[in-house]
């Protein structure tokens, strides 16, 4: 058995928000095979629970991109009341399409923000949010022949420090 959670089931689409949507088994969690740093839920609508980790990584792909458009990424989050890591630690998600593509990094300030005003039992937030900017990546028009599978992640594996209470409700890719 491996510690690490392995994608399991495809995403859905969302006509109405023009997105694919993730739900937490359809997203790889390093270190998300032990109960003891993450617990994902196998029933749908329930959020994968950050039990404990210094090492954050949370990866998806995607394989449905059109040539020349745009496609925003996000995760929605919340976060138990009793959270903890977050006030330091760079957060960061990045994007790649193709095996040899460009990774785009963009740093995720809004999570630690969040992290102070979600402990209430607030509703979850998108990140990035509004404050961030969105997260996009363009399909180059001209693909033909081309890997063009999106692989992105959000990751935090610089600190070492602990991090705790991280609620992962879904992940999502939105045409623009």
């Amino acid at each position: 058995m491996s510690s690490h959670h392995k994608a399991a089931s495809k995403m859905e689409h969302d006509a109405n928000r023009k997105a694919w949507i993730y739900q937490p088994n359809g997203l790889n969690f390093v270190w998300g095979g032990d109960s003891r740093y993450w617990v994902i839920p196998k029933e749908p609508r329930k959020p994968a629970e950050l039990k404990r980790v210094s090492w954050l990584e949370v990866t998806g792909s995607f394989d449905k991109l059109e040539p020349g458009k745009t496609y925003q990424i996000g995760f929605k989050i919340s976060f138990t009341p009793d959270a903890t890591g977050w006030d330091e630690s760079p957060v960061f998600m990045s994007a790649k399409i193709g095996k040899k593509g460009k990774t785009v990094w963009k740093r995720i300030k809004s999570i630690n923000q969040n992290s102070c005003k979600q402990k209430d039992g607030s509703e979850p937030v998108n990140i990035p949010d509004e404050t961030d900017g969105r997260f996009e990546i363009t399909v180059s028009p001209t693909v033909a022949n081309q890997d063009t599978k999106l692989q992105f992640g959000l990751y935090e594996v610089w600190t070492g420090r602990w991090k705790t209470g991280l609620l992962i409700h879904e992940a999502f890719v939105q045409e623009m």
